[in-house]
């Protein structure tokens, strides 16, 4: 008599994708802005700076949506982050500006 060894297991096989699929990172890749819409967050965030007023802020951030109402405090322009009262989020991680 033949021992089938691992064969047996062989039609669980068939469960280890779904177990990929299951595990995949869902995470949101960072936005892709065209030129007029920089400008008009950037005018945007300015005008809240200069005035100061609060701006509600749409950007992504370990690959979830957050948003975040707060002052702008100022901008550094070499490495493109928007400080603001609570935190500082980099320009690039933004999609949607109020």
């Amino acid at each position: 008599m033949n021992d089938r060894g691992i064969k047996k297991w062989r039609p669980f096989n068939s469960v280890v994708p779904a177990k990929v699929l299951l595990e995949r990172d869902e995470s949101l890749p960072l936005p892709i802005l065209s030129e007029d819409e920089i400008k008009e967050f950037e005018e945007i965030l300015k005008s809240s700076m200069y005035t100061h007023s609060k701006v509600k802020i749409f950007f992504i951030e370990n690959g979830q949506k957050k948003e975040i109402l707060d002052y702008v405090m100022s901008f550094d322009s070499i490495s493109k982050n928007i400080i603001l009262k609570s935190r500082k989020i980099n320009f690039r991680q933004i999609y949607k500006v109020k």
